[in-house]
């Protein structure tokens, strides 16, 4: 069956109400997405969107037709309920596309401007509270303090949130304002370091106060300062609360005559008794206190929805369907948590991390869902062992509980899969609004700063090289279509801009399209300026010497004074990454994505190292507490590899225990490329940074290169060469240890040439092949492989050094005839009687690991690797293959099947399996060379015998 008419077949055949879009089709069939799109248009085919549309439609106007006044969140719950995969944002499109009366469906005011209706039992047992939040808020003139009381977990700090939000859209306070969250717990052990955080400090109020320093009351400033274990603050720290609750004044540390001005609104938060622990003076001070229930105090009815609104989050976190049985919620529900709500989450997250682990080992692709039942609970049985039943009627519970499937719901503003099909030409977020979306997703996941900055500055380079890939209309280039939202005379600037610019260099080929990149960005940093709206940036983006940022200046200047404004000097490197779009002549070289993860706080340690001796930027460090959910690690991860992915894949490299796992969780919930190598060290880490800055290979190539066994170095023989000897020292500078190692051998062997050489140089191996055609290099030898076939590589070991006899060895610049001993005969195998895939592959690997050519790792590496996308070539032939890791013996195995096999994109007659180490990457790929042979496979497929097809294959090894 030709391309075509599989995909008529798969689109005549999908569910209506979730079409499959291109990138489904293509990821199914094996081939590129472009290629299913321009095929899919040439058949008149609607994109998905488009095909749904009908459907949604007559359901859309079923629902109106029954309840006019339903409000959007409810269409769209009825929506997703009837089957469909939709956003609110959706919805919204298809109501005004189709003239419904948008008037008529509600939308409720008071669940737009009230926060607190995303609380669970907020018409319930939560009523009293938040009708005392709001008195507190909305109280002239600006609110009152208020302290939050109850148990551990019982969500002080979610409640805390919806009262800042709540002043915010009841204009109390504006929609910037701070809110600043501080847990006096965390330094309850170090009351002025406490002090000095919460208060700031004068230069010399204390040993080590070197300078003057703010606190978060200043930071908090016109907005909410939330001080949690507010009971911890000691009565110093509460007596400067006094003055601020009651004049809007305080001192820093260190400060005797001035005070300082604030206006805030506090709350505090505290799970011990206020009598007990709290200044007499100080509570007497805070009119209105807050009490929150614990959760076996809260009605069943709410119990249960927080456990499927918990269920919910993780299945969006998690992006996957998870079933949960009733009986599971049942048992949370009896369940007495002494840490209420919060222990609950944990409870869950572990049930959803149990169930994630068997739902990504599953070898069975059929299987959409996790499955959380009663194995799981008793999986984690001795995670319930400190929890009591609470006294509850099991009745009333059970009115309540039922089997549910639980769907990840997309964020509105998250960009849908099947936006991707829409023919619409769709215009790129500014750069400003994309890095601070990255900003706050990294401080979401817990980043540190100086790991942020050089994740969005991977990100910043990325989106620039992205530019002139995105818009495919260069031909009918116009500024026209940008009318609409950017004002007419910054148009015309850049256009005359651009103009000058192709002027300028009349040898160059302008991406004209980067320009209406640039028209976006100019009219919202022009906007962002005059309302004084903060920047998140990073250091200096582009070099101050370069011609595209002598360029971006002369642009700025121009500007400012056809707009009458003020630039700052950041937006100058901004300006000059798009002209460096515009001018950038070379290919589009994305690298590799690195990514250490350790227990404690090795991969920090090792990223410091490894960006202080390479003098890089990129590698990501993700270190992991001992006393860390991995659940937890997981998901930052995961967020992560969103954020540095480049499209060429992410690397991962991991100490021990669960996180070997990591590459697989991360594939498997965002569809990036990945692979893990586990037992990481210092070196491994030096070299994995090295060849992904320079670029050395794909994701696959470098990994390959890495896990390969470090003692199984390459020796290769060749007995006549008339070239002068050569031995090449290498490190990463080429300077110290290159140095040393030629002086020790050259001191013992003068008709021998030396060359020191750096393993950072992009061009090593071009040089060092330059150096072979006038010398006989007998070895490199040095820290680090450069991989060169045909050349020895001796690692460095100064005992090795010492004994090392150079007239032993010989140069490699021809291989052995290798290539016969890689065929066993054994492994041709002729029509056994085997029907299906995944039966084949077992029977393959059995024989292998059995013969100890490979571990029994090998057979699931296989199969995950089929999982991935089939391994399929024309001429029915199929060539799956697992990792080199698990591989003692590079081998081939060639098998003719007596029927055709379905291998999942089409059938197989002919199965070639290469079994290799990575250090016989290169003869694997010489031998798969065969397979372009059309009469070498019509001769397998039309073998009679097992002799004639043993002996087809051995005849054409020899020609090799």
């Amino acid at each position: 069956m030709d391309l075509e008419n599989k995909i008529i077949k798969m689109i005549n055949t999908e569910n209506k109400k979730n079409p499959l879009t291109d990138a489904q089709i293509a990821k199914f069939l094996g081939v590129a997405r472009e290629s299913i799109t321009n095929l899919r248009k040439e058949l008149n085919i609607p994109n998905s969107r488009q095909r749904r549309y009908p459907y949604l439609k007559v359901a859309t106007a079923s629902i109106l037709k029954k309840n006019k006044n339903i409000a959007v969140s409810e269409l769209t719950r009825e929506l997703l309920a009837e089957g469909f995969d939709v956003s609110r944002r959706i919805v919204e499109e298809i109501l005004a596309k189709d003239n419904f009366d948008i008037n008529k469906v509600k939308v409720e005011k008071e669940e737009v401007t009230d926060a607190f209706n995303s609380l669970i039992g907020s018409n319930g047992s939560l009523k009293n509270s938040i009708e005392q939040a709001k008195s507190a808020i909305l109280y002239p003139p600006k609110g009152l303090t208020t302290l939050i009381v109850g148990e551990s977990g019982v969500g002080k700090s979610k409640f805390s949130e919806c009262m800042y939000e709540f002043a915010k859209k009841r204009k109390v306070i504006k929609e910037n304002a701070s809110f600043v969250v501080f847990n006096c717990a965390d330094y309850g052990d170090n009351p002025q370091l406490l002090l000095s955080l919460l208060f700031g400090h004068k230069k010399g109020a204390f040993t080590g106060a070197d300078t003057d320093a703010s606190g978060l009351v200043e930071e908090a400033n016109g907005g909410v300062l939330f001080l949690d274990e507010i009971h911890r603050l000691p009565p110093k720290g509460q007596e400067i609360l006094f003055s601020i609750m009651d004049r809007g004044k305080f001192r820093r540390l260190g400060e005797a005559n001035s005070e300082r001005k604030v206006n805030l609104m506090l709350i505090g938060a505290t799970t011990e008794n206020i009598e007990a622990n709290l200044l007499l003076t100080f509570r007497r001070r805070i009119p209105m206190v807050i009490k929150l229930s614990p959760l076996h105090e809260r009605p069943v009815r709410e119990k249960i929805d927080i456990i499927y609104n918990e269920f919910q989050s993780e299945c969006n976190r998690i992006d996957a369907k998870i079933f949960v049985d009733k009986k599971v919620v049942e048992i949370l529900a009896l369940k007495k948590f002494s840490a209420n709500i919060g222990q609950l989450q944990n409870m869950i997250q572990v049930l959803c991390a149990r169930a994630f682990m068997t739902y990504i080992n599953n070898e069975d692709t059929n299987k959409e869902s996790l499955i959380i039942d009663m194995n799981q609970i008793l999986k984690i049985n001795d995670s319930f062992k400190d929890i009591k039943f609470q006294d509850v009627n099991q009745a009333e519970i059970r009115k309540y509980v039922k089997d549910s499937i639980f769907i990840p719901f997309m964020l509105e503003n998250q960009l849908r899969e099947e936006d991707a099909d829409s023919d619409e030409n769709m215009f790129p977020e500014d750069i400003y609004r994309q890095i601070e979306k990255k900003y706050y997703e990294l401080k979401r996941i817990d980043i540190r700063e100086t790991d942020i900055e050089n994740i969005l500055w991977a990100f910043i380079q990325n989106s620039f090289t992205n530019i002139e890939t995105n818009f495919t209309y260069e031909q009918s280039f116009s500024m026209n279509d940008l009318r609409s939202f950017v004002s007419e005379d910054l148009i015309d600037f850049i256009e005359t801009f651009m103009k000058e610019l192709s002027e300028d260099n009349p040898l160059l080929e302008i991406n004209k399209n980067v320009f209406k990149y640039l028209a976006i960005h100019v009219e919202e940093s022009i906007k962002r300026i005059r309302l004084k709206q903060k920047i998140i940036n990073v250091d200096k983006i582009i070099s101050d010497t370069t011609y595209e940022y002598e360029m971006a200046k002369k642009f700025v200047k121009e500007l400012e004074e056809i707009k009458n404004i003020e630039i700052p000097n950041d937006e100058i490197g901004f300006i000059g990454l798009y002209i460096k779009a515009a001018l950038r002549s070379e290919n589009k070289r994305d690298k590799v994505g690195l990514m250490i993860i350790s227990h404690g706080k090795i991969a920090t340690a090792t990223i410091n190292v490894v960006n202080e001796l390479l003098g890089i930027r990129f590698p990501v460090a993700v270190d992991m507490p001992l006393d860390e959910n991995p659940i937890n690690i997981y998901n930052k991860v995961v967020e992560l590899s969103k954020i540095i992915d480049q499209g060429k894949g992410i690397l991962f490299l991991v100490d021990m225990g669960s996180l070997t796992n990591i590459g697989d969780i991360v594939n498997k919930r965002t569809g990036i490329k990945s692979r893990t190598i586990d037992r990481v060290d210092l070196i491994i880490a030096l070299e994995a940074a090295r060849k992904v800055s320079i670029r050395e290979g794909d994701l696959d190539e470098i990994y390959f290169s890495l896990i390969k066994d470090r003692l199984g170095h390459r020796y290769f023989t060749d007995n006549i060469s008339d070239k002068p000897k050569a031995i090449i020292s290498l490190c990463l500078t080429g300077e110290g240890m290159a140095k040393y190692i030629s002086k020790c051998l050259g001191d013992r062997y003068d008709n021998v040439n030396f060359y020191e050489m750096s393993a950072l140089d992009e061009n090593l191996s071009e040089k060092i092949i330059k150096l072979k055609e006038v010398n006989n290099i007998l070895a490199v030898i040095g820290t680090i492989d450069p991989e060169i076939q045909g050349i020895n590589f001796i690692p460095y070991d100064k005992e090795v050094l010492n004994n090392l006899n150079i007239n032993t060895l010989k140069n490699g610049n021809e291989e052995l005839k290798y290539y016969e001993r890689v065929v066993d005969e054994d492994l041709l195998i002729f029509e056994p009687d085997i029907y299906f895939k995944k039966d084949l592959l077992e029977y393959i690997c059995s024989i292998l690991i059995n013969k100890g050519i490979v571990d029994k790792e090998y057979l699931s590496s296989v199969i995950n690797r089929e999982s991935l996308a089939p391994t399929y070539l024309k001429g029915e032939i199929a060539v799956p293959h697992g990792e080199s890791s698990y591989v003692n013996k590079t081998s081939f195995v060639f098998i003719k099947v007596k029927s055709p096999i379905d291998w999942g994109v089409g059938n197989v007659n002919i199965i070639c399996m290469p079994v290799f180490k990575a250090n016989g990457k290169v003869i694997v790929k010489n031998i798969l060379k065969i397979l372009e042979d059309k009469t070498f496979i019509n001769d397998m497929k039309n073998s009679l015998s097992e002799l004639d097809f043993k002996n087809i294959i051995l005849n054409k090894f020899k020609e090799i």
